[in-house]
C-alpha cells in the first residue's frame, strides 16, 4: 500500500493555484506588473492587497512548517490562473506533487512495486475531506484575512498580530479554507494574537511572510512563505500515462 503521509504533505504549496480570497475589500491586481495605489496604503490594507497581488498570477513559492522536531519544506511553481503547480520537498521524505485543474498528481514510494503517481480526482473528495483542507494552503496564507494590528518597521518590512478566528470567519468555505483555520485556532494557546512579520516589495506584492501558533500540546507551529519570480512561466505536465495509477474509489472515503 502507498505511503500517503508524505503525498498529504505536500498540500503545504498546493492552495495556491486556487488563489488566495483574503476580504481586503480590493480586487486582486491581474498581473506580475501590478503596481500600488499613488498614496501609501495603511499597513494592514498593504499587507492584505499584497498578498492578492502575489497570488494573482505565476509565482515561486518555498515554504516551511516546524512543530516541534517535525518540519515540512516544499518549493512550488505555480500559474494561479490556470490552476497548476509543480512542487517538490520534504517531509522529511522527499515528496512531489503536480497539479492541473481538478486533478492532481502525487508521488510517493510504493511498497509492492506499484506505479509511483497516484492520480487523484480532486472533485471526489468529501466536503470534510482532510486532504482536500491540506490541499488548500489558503489555510495557511489565509492568516493574512484575520490582521487586526500591523505596523511598517522599514524597508517595506511589516509586523503585526492577526485574529485566528476573524480569519476564519472571513474565509471561504471552498475547499476547506475556513474549516482550516477553524481546526487551526483551536490548537492555539491564544488564537487572537498570533504574531507575525510580513515584507511587500516596491510593487506592492508580499514577497515574505511568518508567523508563530503557540498550541496547546504541539508547542510553537513555525510557518515561513517566501514568494518570488512573479510572473515568469510556469508549465506543468502530467506524468507519464505508464507510470500513473488512479486512486481506487474506495480511497475516497477515507481521503
Amino acid at each position: 500500500m502507498r505511503r500517503l503521509i508524505p503525498a498529504i504533505s505536500i498540500a503545504l504549496a498546493a492552495t495556491l493555484v486556487a488563489g488566495c480570497n483574503t476580504n481586503s475589500g480590493t480586487p486582486a491586481a491581474s498581473g506580475s506588473s501590478a503596481a500600488p495605489s499613488a498614496s501609501k496604503l495603511e499597513p494592514v490594507a498593504a499587507i492584505q492587497q499584497g498578498m492578492d497581488r502575489s497570488l494573482a498570477g505565476t509565482l515561486t513559492m518555498d515554504a516551511s512548517v516546524k512543530a516541534g522536531n517535525q518540519s515540512v519544506t516544499v518549493t512550488g511553481k505555480m500559474d494561479t490562473a490556470a490552476r497548476t503547480l509543480q512542487a517538490t520537498g520534504k517531509a522529511p521524505e522527499p515528496i512531489e506533487a503536480r497539479i492541473i485543474g481538478d486533478v492532481a498528481y502525487i508521488k510517493s514510494d510504493s511498497a509492492d512495486g506499484g506505479k509511483p503517481w497516484m492520480k487523484i480526482d480532486l472533485t471526489k473528495l468529501r466536503p470534510n475531506s482532510s486532504l482536500r483542507q491540506s490541499f488548500d494552503l489558503k489555510a495557511q496564507t489565509g492568516l493574512i484575512g484575520g490582521v487586526v494590528s500591523a505596523q511598517e518597521v522599514g524597508g517595506g518590512r511589516y509586523t503585526g498580530v492577526a485574529d485566528l478566528e476573524k480569519a476564519a470567519a472571513a474565509a471561504s468555505t471552498d475547499g476547506g479554507m475556513r474549516a482550516g483555520l477553524e481546526s487551526t485556532a483551536k490548537l492555539a494557546k491564544d488564537a487572537k494574537a498570533i504574531p507575525f512579520e510580513a515584507t511587500v516589495d516596491a510593487d506592492g506584492r508580499l514577497t515574505a511572510l511568518s508567523y508563530t501558533i503557540a498550541t496547546k500540546t504541539l508547542g510553537d507551529l513555525v510557518t515561513e512563505m517566501r514568494m518570488s519570480d512573479f510572473g515568469k512561466p510556469v508549465t506543468v505536465e502530467a506524468p507519464p500515462a505508464g507510470e500513473t495509477a488512479a486512486a481506487a474509489e474506495d480511497m475516497y472515503t477515507f481521503l
